[in-house]
């Protein structure tokens, strides 16, 4: 049998991104979104995804760095873009011509935007970021107060948002981020003393979402849960989601091998029966860690099947037995089909990682395949 190797790649249900956003909306209004779209939508498509969100009322998006801003911009996103990441002082003038939002961490990137707007006769947008306990990037807490109301007083900056980042929310334990909860709602009363129209105020990512309404203010940010995952399995469900990436296979081949074969690199699995062994044509080069190895499952019509063997460049096995799999079925890492779902969190726990670095590591030599039932003519 000839088996067409092209059917591998990832079906990206647009209709699912749409209902993940109705149902976070719903959850956390009056609050406004902030949609998190940077590292190409976490794998999905930076431009299909923000043109589907656009398209149903988000007017807010976040990426991490310029060119993923200017790829929006070219791509007719018209709404409000933040970089979260850090700027050189080039980047930051650029992005202050182009009129996208830059997050200000440190004095030396507040002067930069001044300066920048300075010169370019405009005003710079930003949102000023607070470091409440994350130990990465941000203002300190301790002296974000006085330090932000210098840069309200700059006529050469809007501050549109101030923010900080939970390091624990997605945990069961919410001790510390109710810590930096604490820390950053007293910066917020504070400014709220001398700034009757203060700009938006957001802390909320995916985990906060979900298990931290006290924390949603002004503006939330979901990432992971607009495609469809909960952060860890620590987290509540409290939001209904649906995967929006399925990634899918063929089987290639299928090889009768008796007991004591060993397979694949290194002979780190061998078979402890006589049993049949199925190929499938994707391998770490379309973003299956060799983490996969001997621990990873896959779906076919509804049933397990496990990894085995290492997990090679272009090519991965797995144990099928004497079920009646056969050349050319259907093969699923995560996401949903008719006759079951494999959750990309749980996939991710199994195999030591997360649901995010799954999705961000589908290469790009892997087709990204839209479905939107508004979109008649496809994609």
């Amino acid at each position: 049998m000839i088996v067409n190797l092209n059917k591998t790649y990832a079906e990206i249900n647009l209709n699912h991104l749409a209902e993940n956003f109705s149902n976070i909306r719903e959850r956390v209004a009056p609050s406004e979104i902030l949609a998190v779209v940077k590292a190409d939508a976490y794998g999905h498509g930076a431009i299909p995804v923000s043109c589907k969100l656009q398209q149903i009322g988000v007017r807010n998006f976040a990426v991490a760095r310029l060119p993923e801003a200017i790829e929006l911009q070219s791509a007719g996103i018209d709404g409000n873009i933040l970089i979260f990441g850090g700027l050189g002082t080039d980047e930051i003038e650029e992005s202050v011509a182009r009129g996208i939002r830059i997050t200000l961490t440190n004095h030396e990137n507040y002067h930069d935007a001044c300066g920048a707007a300075q010169k370019l006769s405009t005003i710079a947008h930003v949102h000023v970021k607070v470091d409440t306990g994350m130990g990465r990037v941000g203002f300190s807490a301790e002296k974000a107060t006085d330090l932000i109301r210098n840069i309200l007083e700059n006529p050469h900056i809007r501050v549109e948002g101030i923010y900080s980042h939970f390091a624990t929310a997605d945990c069961r334990d919410k001790s510390y981020a109710l810590v930096q909860l604490r820390r950053f709602r007293e910066i917020r009363n504070s400014i709220r003393k001398f700034c009757p129209n203060p700009p938006k105020f957001h802390l909320a990512n995916s985990g906060a979402i979900l298990d931290l309404p006290e924390a949603w203010f002004d503006m939330v940010r979901p990432g992971i849960c607009l495609y469809g995952h909960y952060p860890t399995t620590e987290t509540t469900e409290s939001i209904p989601l649906k995967q929006v990436m399925t990634l899918k296979t063929i089987v290639s081949q299928i090889r009768a091998l008796p007991k004591g074969t060993p397979i694949s690199y290194g002979c780190r699995y061998v078979t402890e029966k006589n049993t049949r062994i199925a190929v499938l044509p994707i391998g770490y080069a379309d973003g299956i860690h060799r983490t996969f190895t001997n621990k990873g499952q896959v779906m076919i019509r509804g049933k397990l099947y496990p990894v085995v063997g290492t997990v090679t460049m272009d090519q991965i096995m797995i144990d099928v037995g004497d079920s009646d799999v056969s050349n050319g079925d259907v093969v699923i890492f995560w996401g949903n089909s008719p006759e079951g779902i494999l959750q990309a969190t749980k996939v991710a726990e199994r195999v030591g990682t997360i649901s995010y670095e799954l999705c961000c590591s589908v290469s790009k030599r892997i087709p990204r395949v839209y479905i939107d039932e508004t979109d008649k003519q496809g994609r």
